[in-house]
C-alpha cells in the first residue's frame, strides 16, 4: 500500500492510528507516542491489547477433542476479564483524544495487523524490547543480532501500513523533532523519504538528515586506488584519474548528495515546510554509520523502508541488518513497499466475549474478529 495514502497532516482528522499495548506496566512510552500522534494529527486512537490463543485441542475425525477445555475457558476468562479492566482504566484516564479499545484473542501479529486492516489505519504503533545491554545514546553496539526480536518485528515486516516502533526511553518529542531518513537509493528509500517528510511537516520537525550510506570500507577504497595507480604506471591509463582517496571520496560525496537533493525535490515529493534539511553520505557498513549518525544529529525518529528489514516471506535480513534499526531511546518507522497488496490472511471469526462500554472511550471485546459490541 502506497505510504503517501496514508495522510499525516493535522487536518483534517486522518486514519485511526493503531497501538498495541501489553497491558503490564511497560506501555508508557508506546502510550505516549501515541498519545501524542493522535492529537497532533487529530486521528481517532485504537488501543489494542491481545490475549492468548488457546492451543489445547486435537482433532479426531470431524471431533475438537480438549480435556483441558473448562481449564483453559476459566484462563481465558479471567485474562480477557482483567485485560478489560486495565485497558478501561486507561481509557477513562483520557479525556481529550478519540480513543477506542479493543480486546482481541490471537497472535498479536496478526491480531494487530487485522484490526489495523479492518479500521483502513494510518500507522502502527507497537513496543519493542531495547537492545541487550545498551542504554538510550550509548555508543555501544549490542552483541546480540536479533537481540529486540518481538511483536514489533513481525508487524514490520508484514504489515500493510507503516509501523512505528518504540523501544524503551523513546519518546515522540514535541519540541525540536529531530528525524533521519536512510536512503537507500532505491524505491524503497524514495518511500521512506515520502514518510519522513510527512511526518516532519506534519510535526513541525526541526529538522530532517537525509542519509545515503556508501557500502564500501577505507580499505576496499585504497585497493581500487592502488589498482588505478599500477594501471597509470603500466601505460593502461591515457589521462590522469582520481588518485587519492580523499579525492575519489569527496567527488562520491558530492554527487551522491546532489542525488539526495534532487530525490527530495522530485515530483510527487511533498515539500519539507519550516524543517532544516541536511543531507549526509557516510562510506562503511551501513549499520554502524547509522548509528553514529543518530549520536551525532541526536536524531529522535528513524525511518526506513522495508527492502532494509527483511526479505518477504523470510528471516533473510536485508542490506541494514535488524539491529540498525533498532536504538534505545530512538522511534523507528518502517515503511511498506509502495505498491504491496493487503494481506488475504486477516481472517474475520465469531466474537467470544461481547462487551460493552464506559464512559470517555470504548473497549471492544474482539477474542478472534473485530465485531464486538460497543460499550
Amino acid at each position: 500500500m502506497d505510504v503517501s495514502s496514508h495522510s499525516f497532516s493535522s487536518s483534517p482528522p486522518t486514519q485511526p492510528l493503531v497501538a498495541a499495548v501489553k497491558l503490564d506496566g511497560s506501555d508508557n512510552e508506546v502510550l505516549s507516542t501515541a498519545l501524542h500522534l493522535a492529537r497532533r494529527l487529530n486521528a481517532r486512537l485504537e488501543l489494542v491489547h491481545a490475549v492468548r490463543p488457546i492451543f489445547s485441542y486435537v482433532s479426531a475425525g470431524d471431533m475438537i477433542l480438549n480435556p483441558y477445555y473448562g481449564h483453559e475457558m476459566t484462563y481465558a476468562d479471567t485474562e480477557a476479564r482483567e485485560a478489560r479492566v486495565r485497558l478501561s482504566q486507561i481509557i477513562d484516564s483520557l479525556d481529550d483524544v478519540r480513543v477506542t479499545g479493543h480486546i482481541i484473542r490471537d497472535f498479536p501479529a496478526e491480531g494487530v495487523m487485522a484490526l489495523a486492516h479492518e479500521c483502513a489505519a494510518a500507522l502502527i504503533i507497537c513496543g519493542v524490547r531495547g537492545q541487550a545491554g545498551m542504554k538510550a545514546g550509548s555508543d555501544a553496539r549490542p552483541k546480540t543480532f536479533l537481540s529486540g526480536l518481538t511483536t514489533g518485528f513481525a508487524l514490520a515486516a508484514e504489515a500493510e501500513v507503516p509501523v512505528l516502533l518504540v523501544p524503551p526511553g523513546a519518546r515522540m518529542n514535541p519540541e525540536g523533532l529531530k528525524v533521519l531518513v536512510a536512503d537507500s537509493g532505491r524505491g524503497e528509500g524514495e518511500e521512506a523519504l515520502r514518510a519522513g517528510i510527512h511526518l516532519a511537516n506534519a510535526l513541525d520537525a526541526e529538522q530532517l538528515t537525509h542519509m545515503h550510506v556508501q557500502e564500501t570500507s577505507l580499505q576496499e577504497i585504497d585497493r581500487m586506488i592502488e589498482s588505478v595507480r599500477a594501471s597509470i604506471l603500466h601505460g593502461h591509463e591515457s589521462s590522469t584519474p582520481v588518485v587519492s582517496r580523499e579525492l575519489y571520496m569527496e567527488r562520491v560525496r558530492a554527487q551522491t548528495r546532489e542525488e539526495l537533493q534532487n530525490r527530495c525535490t522530485s515530483p510527487g515529493v511533498e515539500a519539507l515546510n519550516r524543517t532544516r534539511y541536511e543531507t549526509v553520505v557516510s562510506f562503511g557498513n551501513p549499520a554502524d554509520e547509522v548509528h553514529a549518525e543518530v549520536l551525532r544529529s541526536d536524531s529522535h525518529l528513524m525511518v526506513f523502508g522495508r527492502h532494509h528489514l527483511i526479505r518477504k516471506k523470510s528471516l533473510s535480513l536485508g542490506r541494514i541488518p535488524y539491529h540498525a534499526m533498532i536504538e534505545n531511546g530512538v522511534l523507528t518507522l518502517i515503511v511498506p513497499d509502495a505498491h504491496q497488496e493487503a494481506s488475504s490472511s486477516h481472517s474475520v471469526r465469531s466474537s467470544y466475549f461481547p462487551y460493552t462500554a464506559p464512559r470517555r472511550g470504548t473497549v471492544q471485546d474482539n477474542p478472534t474478529s473485530y465485531k464486538g459490541e460497543a460499550l
